[in-house]
């Protein structure tokens, strides 16, 4: 299993969650992972269950001096590579000689049933899987993958250069796994193109941690909250997608009726000065309080009064299921992802500052989500779909 980097995200949250929920006595669970990991990617891998087989490697490979030309056309001109072979025949047999014979070094004679890329963003870790011989190997999406192939930051792009492979290697998976109906949906609308046998694509949610939610948030809050005012809170990664900016540009807005409300962010990322200037610029440096990245934020997000989700597509986002197992009334943007997962839960907008600030002046006049979440079952069946998908031929 290879996990994604162990980042600060949901994907290493979902990834930690099942390690934990999986059924020890069925399943022997062995991560490979980079072995150099930063500072909060480290502290990360330590949450990782002692019973897991944990293999830290480089990413760098052993070639034999007559594979390195066609290893470095492959990876410098996949595009040409794919009109050259097909998606069925992309994966040559010279490159998945390479991938094997690292894969052998990493594991011996170990038998392995399953391969799961849980990540599906890097293309050394794709190959990977891909070129193993487990009799069911499987690949997760955990977005709308096309919405993240089109993803600019500082006018590059940042997943196209992995993707352009990982996307080919699709085909050599038993199931391609995204974590919602909806976004099984959407992927196989954008990616038709690609998969050349759309009935590998199906969906799986994610599980969750409720004991260690719900523990968590009772302990000491990092960021001491005020109680005499309505206060909002978010948490992601501070880039585009998450789409920040306009939820401030609407909270400015909502100042203008509830000037008696607070707007924490928690997380970072590169676009975390671009955000700070932007709220000075706005005036709202008292109103708007970044926390940077907590070790336990569920205590913050218990505290405060709502949360809000700004992105401009999701997969199935961890921090709502997190939210919903706190209580908390939930503004997130209308993407397949949240309004799969959200419905008859909490409140959706469309993604403009007009109808953001709408929602959060209907949180802040006393929304409260007609139902509540049965977590335990949500988790239970989150399980079941996951066991029934490691255990197809």
């Amino acid at each position: 299993m290879y996990c994604g980097g162990f980042k600060n995200n949901g994907i290493t949250s979902s990834a930690i969650n099942l390690m934990k929920n999986i059924n020890k006595q069925k399943y022997q669970i062995i991560v490979v992972e980079d072995e150099n990991l930063g500072f909060d990617e480290t502290k990360n891998l330590e949450k990782v269950p002692d019973d897991v087989i944990k293999i830290q490697t480089s990413e760098s490979l052993n070639l034999f001096p007559e594979e390195e030309e066609a290893f470095f056309q492959f990876h410098d001109y996949p595009l040409e590579h794919l009109m050259k072979h097909g998606p069925t025949h992309f994966l040559t047999p010279g490159i998945k000689r390479i991938y094997q014979r690292e894969l052998k070094r990493l594991l011996g004679d170990t038998k392995v049933d399953v391969a799961l890329d849980f990540d599906g963003y890097f293309k050394h870790w794709t190959l990977l899987m891909a070129s193993s011989n487990a009799p069911n190997k499987i690949i997760f999406q955990h977005n709308e993958m096309m919405q993240e192939y089109s993803k600019k930051l500082n006018n590059a792009y940042k997943h196209r250069a992995d993707l352009n492979i990982v996307f080919p290697l699709y085909n050599y998976f038993d199931r391609i796994v995204s974590v919602a109906k909806p976004i099984e949906m959407v992927n196989k609308r954008d990616l038709q193109h690609i998969v050349y046998d759309e009935s590998k694509m199906t969906y799986v949610h994610n599980s969750i941690d409720y004991p260690y939610i719900l523990q968590s948030s009772k302990l000491e809050d990092e960021a001491v909250i005020p109680v005499d005012t309505f206060n909002f809170v978010t948490m992601g990664r501070l880039s585009p997608e998450k789409n920040q900016q306009m939820m401030i540009a609407a909270f400015q807005k909502l100042q203008e009726e509830f000037p008696d409300t607070n707007l924490f962010i928690i997380g970072s990322g590169e676009l975390e000065d671009t955000l700070k200037t932007y709220v000075t610029e706005l005036s709202l440096d008292d109103k708007v309080h970044f926390l940077g990245q907590l070790d336990n934020p569920f205590a913050t997000i218990a505290a405060c009064d709502a949360f809000l989700l700004s992105s401009i597509h999701e997969g199935q986002p961890m921090v709502l299921l997190e939210c919903l197992v706190l209580n908390k009334p939930i503004l997130a943007t209308d993407t397949p992802g949240c309004a799969g997962l959200l419905k008859g839960y909490g409140l959706l907008a469309r993604n403009d500052v007009e109808n953001f600030v709408m929602g959060m002046k209907e949180i802040r006049t006393g929304y409260k989500p007609p139902k509540a979440f049965d977590y335990k079952a949500y988790n239970q069946e989150a399980i079941r779909m996951l066991e029934e998908i490691l255990e197809m031929k």
